[in-house]
């Protein structure tokens, strides 16, 4: 090869420098000792002709950052700087504020036609009872007194011609006709459905990338820890620590504790057969109640078992309000006991009390005080399911902290994909309980689902869980976010709540 001026620098041979580069071995540079040292007979290129072209590539890159990459970057700065200061989304709030403003101003519209209304009936029917007033009043005073002053007359001094002549009129009916009374306009106000789902869409969207992700699917439910236990249960109440789980069945005397692997950590036996169970949040002793004396009991720390009071129904269910409140869901209603069994009242010396045919599963919120209950109407699912008894409605009631009632859930109104609406034909709750915001979690046998209820409307929001198999049971959600599903065939699936 033709003589190079050699380019200082080789490592592995001080003094000397580069003057080849072997493409043999990814570009290696060489020097005259590294070819003859561990490159002989291997394809060898010129240090110079390699040092142009490798300056060729640089400066087209350099090329490209100057010309292209950088002149782009500068314009989205200044494109970002840019829409971060033209207020877009200020218009967009002002916009929903307009639409807002503008949907307000309707209904205050609307308000003010039905009392201008309701006052104009008002002064209508109050000129029409001052017409009748004014009739019978003249009637009263022209033709019946009168007629009593003549009777008087007649029966004191009337001779015996005055009173056989009177007795002929009144027999006769020669009496006057009294005035036709005119007949009021009945009024009265038959208030509307308020649908939030039209109110929403009245109110308009917001779109991401074009797109309403208010629709999309929720994403799939994380289950942290999964397994069988070697008891029945249909009622799963969580320990104060979330770890562990207190389990019965409504045919069993024992009740179980368990924790996050299904280890049973402790039994009680109870002494008759426990319908359900609820666990207090505030001392986190265990109460439960027994169908067989209509007793309401307690565990205790110590391990006795103390019955608290008894009720006067068959009792299917109990549950412990964050004020201490005893909550029983008997035959026939719902009503709220002091721990000592006394009837609170609902402030109007009335007790707190609810209508429900056979409430078997309840729970109350600690956010809100609001209580929660299922409701079968004494139908069974596969009788349900069958159409047997069609006048019979499962239903989810949920009441305030005095058992006022909020709302009822009988049925879900879901939405498809494409925005369009889809009516569950079918709804059979099974157990309840509250999430963080105070919103309603309900396991469903017909979806095998957990499905999220608005606390204010009690329309369906999501479809929290889907089971690919049994059927969830009861359910519990502790402070922390894990959520315990009890299904069928003694399978536990404790979740991450999302």
């Amino acid at each position: 090869m033709a003589a190079q001026t050699p380019i200082p620098g080789c490592p592995r041979h001080p003094g000397m420098g580069f003057v080849y580069v072997c493409k043999s071995c990814e570009d290696q540079l060489l020097c005259m000792e590294c070819v003859t040292d561990s490159h002989n007979g291997h394809t060898l290129g010129k240090l110079t002709d390699y040092m142009a072209d490798q300056k060729r590539e640089i400066q087209q890159y350099a090329d490209k950052l100057s010309k292209t990459d950088i002149p782009k970057t500068e314009e989205d700065i200044k494109e970002s700087g840019q829409h971060a200061k033209s207020g877009r989304y200020q218009k967009m709030i002002e916009g929903i504020r307009r639409q807002g403003k503008q949907m307000k101003d309707n209904i205050d519209n609307a308000i003010d036609i039905l009392v201008r209304m309701c006052t104009e009936l008002e002064e209508r029917n109050a000129d029409i009872a001052e017409k009748n007033k004014t009739a019978f009043t003249k009637y009263l005073r022209e033709d019946l007194r009168p007629k009593l002053d003549r009777c008087k007359e007649v029966l004191t001094s009337g001779t015996a011609v005055d009173v056989t002549t009177l007795a002929r009129e009144i027999r006769h009916g020669v009496s006057t006709i009294p005035p036709t009374l005119i007949d009021l306009q009945k009024v009265e106000f038959r208030h509307g459905t308020i649908s939030i789902e039209l109110l929403e869409c009245m109110l308009g969207k917001l779109l991401v990338n074009g797109e309403d992700e208010s629709n999309k699917l929720v994403a799939k439910c994380v289950v942290l820890y999964e397994f069988q236990t070697s008891c029945h249960f249909t009622t799963c109440q969580t320990c104060l620590n979330g770890k562990e789980a207190w389990l019965s069945f409504w045919k069993n005397e024992t009740i179980y504790r368990v924790d996050l692997k299904g280890k049973v950590k402790k039994r009680i036996y109870c002494q008759g057969k426990v319908s359900s169970m609820s666990v207090s949040p505030t001392t986190g002793r265990v109460w439960f109640c027994v169908r067989n004396d209509r007793s309401i009991r307690e565990f205790m720390t110590d391990g006795d078992i103390v019955t608290r009071f008894n009720v006067g129904s068959t009792p299917y269910t109990v549950c412990i309000t964050s004020d201490d409140m005893i909550v029983v869901g008997m035959s026939g209603g719902i009503q709220m006991y002091t721990t000592d069994g006394r009837m609170v009242s609902a402030g109007a010396g009335g007790p707190c009390r609810q209508v429900a045919v056979y409430p078997h599963h309840m729970t109350s919120c600690t956010l809100t005080g609001d209580v929660a209950a299922v409701d079968k109407d004494g139908i069974l699912f596969d009788d349900y399911m069958a159409g047997k008894e069609p006048g019979k409605q499962p239903r989810v009631i949920v009441m305030d902290k005095h058992l006022n009632l909020q709302f009822y859930c009988k049925d879900i109104g879901m939405t498809k994909t494409d925005g369009s609406d889809i009516q569950s034909s079918k709804f059979y709750p099974f157990d309840v309980c509250f999430d963080g915001a105070g919103d309603v979690l309900v396991t469903e046998f017909v979806t095998k689902s957990v499905l999220l209820i608005d606390r204010n409307t009690g329309h369906y929001m999501r479809t929290v869980y889907t089971s690919d198999g049994s059927v969830p049971l009861c359910i519990s959600l502790c402070d922390d976010g894990i959520l315990w599903i009890g299904h069928q065939y003694q399978l536990i699936k404790v979740t991450q709540y999302r």
